[in-house]
């Protein structure tokens, strides 16, 4: 079975037909192994415990090419997410909120997810999707035109929410996890001034993977793969990124990755209070493809915390002498 889902995986990566169209620009993550629910609905519930988290991402820290030169052309995203199992029906549940500016173009979207889990081997299979509203949009005070009086110039902010959805296929055990999604699959059309300047949501494909071995009794190192595949590009316009992450006594962890052709990463983080509650992590990009156009660096931080797990046991009748009779 696992070895279906490899190819599965590969398949669908490799055959999605490209049509040409320009790529939409969606964020990427460095800490992606931490943000599951975001790339994959079928995730929702796939660590065992209620989780709420928050991410800061700021790429291409004061890159400028247009905006007012404040270092707004820079991206910056925020993603809150909330996910849980609910083991009773072998399901799942998720929703994340994501807020990304990049120069003048705003996101904004809100998705919830549901994921089916049913017990496979060793592991669990997930299947899963997702539907929400996606917010897309211009901030025309961002433009620098040439003719600052033209009346035909649009200004102000203009926003269109459209309906969004995805689905995906997720499978995890302790040791390994594997994850084929795909997003924007109604591939709504967005059109700011006219008919006919249009900006449609392609389609993205996902593909996350990862191992965890252990090399000592307090040590396990874990390698990680994400694949981001445009539909709209193909091969050209899709985007790599691979990660070794230690972790120390189950609390202490560091790594480095790399994103193909874009930057290398260095990543930490540490897991605090009772049952590693509180989890806290960061990540540096330093730029090392494309440097003429992009700035040297991106930063990204994560908070997370899961809650108690509800003790759902009947509790044990006291008697008392006094209301025993």
């Amino acid at each position: 079975m696992i070895r279906t889902l490899y190819v599965f995986a590969l398949l669908l990566l490799l055959t999605i037909v490209a049509p040409t169209a320009f790529a939409q620009q969606d964020p990427q993550l460095s800490l992606y192994m931490y943000n599951p629910l975001y790339y994959n609905p079928a995730a929702a519930g796939s660590e065992g415990v209620t989780r709420l988290q928050i991410t800061q991402r700021t790429q291409y820290v004061g890159y400028q090419t247009s905006g007012t030169g404040d270092e707004s052309a820079a991206q910056s995203t925020q993603i809150v997410s909330f996910n849980m199992p609910l083991a009773k029906i072998k399901s799942g549940i998720g929703v994340y909120a994501l807020n990304d500016k990049y120069g003048p173009s705003i996101n904004q979207a809100v998705q919830i997810s549901y994921a089916y889990r049913l017990a496979l081997k060793n592991g669990t299979l997930a299947l899963g999707v997702q539907g929400g509203m996606f917010n897309r949009g211009f901030d025309f005070g961002q433009f620098r035109p040439s003719d600052p009086g033209d009346p035909l110039l649009p200004s102000g902010r203009i926003n269109q929410f459209k309906p969004d959805v995805g689905v995906g296929v997720y499978y995890n055990t302790t040791d390994y996890w594997l994850g084929v999604s795909m997003t924007h699959l109604n591939r709504a059309t967005y059109s700011y001034i006219t008919d006919r300047s249009t900006d449609p949501a392609n389609s993205k494909a996902y593909l996350t993977a990862g191992y965890r071995l252990g090399i000592g009794y307090n040590i396990d190192i874990q390698p990680s793969l994400l694949v981001q595949y445009s539909t709209a590009e193909g091969i050209r316009g899709s985007v790599a990124t691979l990660n070794l992450v230690a972790t120390y006594d189950n609390r202490i962890w560091g790594g480095v990755g790399y994103r193909l052709k874009d930057a290398i990463m260095a990543t930490a983080g540490i897991n605090l209070m009772r049952n590693n509650a509180l989890r806290l992590g960061g990540a540096v990009d330093i730029t090392v493809g494309g440097t003429q156009i992009k700035s040297p660096a991106s930063y990204e931080i994560i908070l997370g915390y899961a809650l108690p797990t509800p003790d759902v046991r009947k509790k044990p009748i006291v008697r008392t002498p006094r209301f025993r009779y």
